[in-house]
């Protein structure tokens, strides 16, 4: 489905249950309205039926019907606004192209597709291209443990393994240990770069997992600093996981992160 129209759909069913709520609300409501007064030791409120144009006084006993009549000029705001927006909704999901600009591509033959350069590559050829970048990869102790991946691939811890084994099942293309560089301190090779497909956007994730060792928190330390002083903050281009003797990697919370800002 279309960006926008995912969009649209989820944004008419948010509208359904705040108009149902709205309804729900205005249900047995008192008749009459309240109008507001402001004078210079506060403000009094007046009660008005319809065709009551002067209103009676209503005084602090009052106050659960001043309350109530207040929320029901509010629901009866949001209700109509709510509706009002739905309706634009729906017509303009009704009335939005079949095939976007972006698909045009994708509706042509493959001996034109070859011949032209797309405004916007389509996801599968996106996420080839950019799987298919070669780069070199960081060697491996021969004395260190190996761990590998559902697809056969080298990393360097069983918390690795798990981040690399739910990226993939949750179809999100990475690169393991790819290296960047950061003007005046060398090359860094996060543990995975991953690409947020809808959003055509790379995040880095760096998965510390030994923090309950001070040498090593320090170094973690110093290496988030290097990120942010380059423009890589945590949630914006940064993503960080942390571990330790008492508290391994939680695989709930690391597919709600993934949801977050992957999907």
């Amino acid at each position: 489905m279309n960006q926008l129209l995912k969009i649209a759909a989820e944004r008419i069913n948010e509208l359904d249950a705040i108009i149902t709520g709205a309804r729900t609300r205005l249900k047995n409501v008192p008749d009459g309205r309240i109008a507001t007064h402001r004078r210079l030791d506060g403000v009094y409120y007046t009660f008005h039926c319809s065709g009551d144009s002067a209103g009676r006084y209503l005084s602090k006993k009052d106050l659960p019907l001043i309350l109530s009549l207040a929320q029901k000029e509010y629901d009866q705001k949001v209700l109509r606004s709510a509706e009002l927006e739905r309706k634009k909704l729906i017509r303009f999901a009704s009335a939005y192209p079949e095939v976007s600009a972006e698909q045009v591509y994708e509706q042509l033959g493959k001996d034109r597709q070859v011949l032209v350069t797309p405004i916007a590559w389509p996801d599968d050829v996106y996420i080839r291209n950019w799987l298919d970048i070669q780069y070199p990869k960081k060697g491996f102790s021969e004395e260190g443990p190996e761990f590998y991946t559902s697809k056969g691939e080298r990393v360097r811890s069983k918390s690795e393994v798990i981040i690399a084994d739910t990226l993939a099942r949750m179809g999100v293309p990475y690169r393991y240990e790819f290296p960047i560089r950061f003007s005046g301190t060398g090359t860094f090779h996060p543990d995975f770069t991953v690409l947020n497909v809808r959003q055509r956007k790379e995040f880095y994730w760096e998965h510390l997992g030994m923090m309950d060792n001070a040498e090593y928190v320090e170094s973690a330390l110093s290496k988030i600093e290097i990120y942010q002083k380059n423009g890589c903050f945590p949630g914006s281009k940064l993503i960080l996981t942390y571990e330790s003797g008492k508290h391994p990697l939680h695989i709930g919370l690391l597919t709600d992160i993934i949801q977050e800002y992957l999907l």
